[in-house]
Order: C-alpha cells, then structure tokens, then sequence
C-alpha cells in the first residue's frame, strides 16, 4: 500500500510540472479504479462531457454529450443533497432513483467541483464504475480534490489564453479598418484617435470597468468606420454639405454597423457604434433612440466627438475656442447629450 501511494504521489507530481486535462482524467480513473473518468461543463443549465478517458463507450456517453444540469449527480452533489463519493449508488436511495442510475448502469460515482479563482465553477472533475466500489473513502476524495484543482488551474489558463488571442484579434481588426479610413479621409482618421482620447478620460471620470472602458475606447475609436463607404465628393468636399449630401453622410453609422459586424472579434461593439449620433432627446439618428436605450458607450463617444469637431478646424469653418465648445456641450446636456457622460467630459477637460 505504501509503494502505490509513492507511485500516486510522483505522478501527481509530474502531472503538475506538465498538467495536461487528458491526463489527469486518465490518472484519476487508475487511481480511483473506476471504469470511466471525466471532466464536464456547466452550460446553460445543461452538463456538458468535455474530456474522457478511456472506459466512457461502456457507458453510451461520447465527448460533448449534453444533459439537463438537474437530472445529474453533480446538481446534487454542489447542492449537498449527495455526497462526493457515493461506493454504492444502489444502496443509496437519493442516488439510486435518479434515472440516470439504471439507465447507465451505475455502481459507484465520485464527483467533485472544478472552480476557478474568482470563485465560479467552471463544471465538475467525476468518475463512475458499473461496479460498487467499496474501498473508496477520505484519500480518493482527497486525491480527487488535488486533480480538480491542477485540472480547473489548466483550464482557466487556456480561457485566459483565449480572451488574450480575442483582444488581439480584435485589436488588429481595429488597426486595419482604422488604416483604410485614415487613407481615404486623414481628418477623420485624426479625429477618431482623439475622441479616443477624450473618451477614455469620460470613462474612468465615470468610474467604469474595465471591461467597460475597453468598449468605450473601441467603439470611439471604430465610430466613423462606416465613412469608407461615403463617396469621395461628399466625404472630401471643401464646403458645407448640401440637404441631399447630408442625407447621405448620415448613413455612415449603418454602414459601420455593418463593417463591425462582419469584422473579426469586433461584432459585439456594432450596435454601440450604430448609436453614436443617437441623441439624449430622441432627435438623432439612424433609429430615433432616447434616454438610456442608447448604449452608454454610445453616450459618451457622442459628447466626445461632438467637442473635439468643434474645436477642430474644418475647410468650411474655423474652429471653435475651448470656452465656447465646453459652453455648447453644457448647454446640450439633457436634450442633444446625456448630462452624465457631458457633466463628466466637461469634469475631465
């Protein structure tokens, strides 16, 4: 006995220099001598089979297998209406008269939480034998924890590692569509960067995540996109823009609506950046939205971008003095700007 707990120490040791999840659900079914091991996911109300060692097809059960959350062992388990390890399921009337139980022929189950470090749990770490198992006992529950945790510590790695390739993933997409704009229109290229600027300031003036901050910087940064489609004599014209002319450059949201969409990793921000010329009072466009229907990203890129055109020099205009602008953004909180994003761009000039 002690050289087989030696052996399950030093391999314990080694999964966690290289941990691997295949691995350590193949070592939990050796250790535990069960038929079946596996790691599942919480998804919607449904558990969902990720990874299996070998022994699953004796229990009709293949990789991303789906089931309620509520007809499992597991449910009960988190909720403590079961016990981790149960040695036999058919003595035990809580888990003997779950469907589950006749229907995939179940001797014994163990089944522990696979929680992340913000404290979610990501699924459970469990393992089944047609058999009963009546050798399980506080050292199985033990190691079972021990793999649970090197398995949920891989696994918040690679999530980790994914959101780390969507930023930027996304970050390039940004890149690029900015560069194609700033090769048409230089102005609006300019223009865009320093919204971004001023934007971000409102942002954390306000207090917001970071999560939040990051949209608000995108979508700042992405909220004229939609001008690559806006014919060169309007967009470059050295005057004021006729009715007809105005009618056409105030599509440009629907069309960066639909370029963000179609863009990698960007899709989230397209309803955002299709509201940026929504006013506070419902008088902006393309949809008439008012009030809080507006995305606060939205919101604030508005007030953002309205008060640096103003102090910007145009072909047609000169460009407005600091005073005059901050005096024309305060004046147009509650009806053309949501007096929260102005009252905090005005704090953050």
């Amino acid at each position: 006995m002690e050289l087989v707990a030696t052996n399950d120490v030093l391999q314990l040791g080694d999964l966690a220099r290289q941990p691997n999840v295949q691995r350590a659900v193949d070592a939990v079914r050796e250790f535990l001598s069960m038929d079946v091991a596996y790691s599942t996911e919480f998804v919607d109300g449904q558990q969902v089979f990720r990874v299996l060692s070998s022994g699953a097809e004796s229990f009709g059960v293949p990789e991303g297998f789906a089931v309620p959350l509520d007809q499992t062992y597991c449910q009960r388990v988190l909720a403590g209406r079961l016990p981790n390890l149960i040695p036999d399921v058919r003595a035990d009337d809580r888990a003997a008269s779950l469907p589950v139980t006749e229907a995939l022929d179940i001797g014994a189950f163990a089944s522990v939480p696979l929680t992340f470090s913000d404290g979610r749990v990501y699924g459970t770490l469990c393992a089944g034998s047609h058999d009963t198992k009546p050798e399980l006992g506080y050292r199985d529950l033990q190691f079972l924890h021990v793999f649970a945790r090197i398995v949920a510590d891989q696994l918040e790695r690679e999530e980790l590692r994914d959101d780390a390739r969507g930023l930027e993933l996304e970050a390039a997409a940004a890149r690029t569509l900015i560069a194609a704009v700033q090769a048409r229109d230089a102005y609006t290229g300019d223009h865009s960067e320093a919204v971004v600027a001023l934007a971000l300031a409102t942002a954390h003036r306000l207090g917001l995540s970071e999560a939040e901050v990051k949209e608000v910087e995108q979508v700042a940064l992405l909220h004229d996109i939609g001008k690559i489609a806006i014919p060169d004599a309007i967009l470059r014209k050295p005057g004021q823009l006729s009715h007809e002319e105005w009618q056409v450059m105030r599509t440009h949201p629907v069309s960066s609506e639909r370029l963000i969409r179609s863009a990698p990793g960007l899709g989230h921000l397209a309803a955002a950046i299709r509201a940026e010329h929504e006013r506070w009072d419902g008088c902006g466009y393309p949809d008439g939205l008012a009030g809080e229907e507006i995305p606060l990203a939205s919101r604030i890129t508005l007030a953002c971008d309205a008060y640096h055109a103003m102090v910007s020099d145009r072909p047609y205009r000169a460009a407005m003095d600091e005073e005059s602008a901050r005096a024309e953004i305060a004046a147009g909180a509650g009806t053309q700007f949501c007096p929260t994003a102005a009252r905090a761009l005005l704090e953050a000039l």
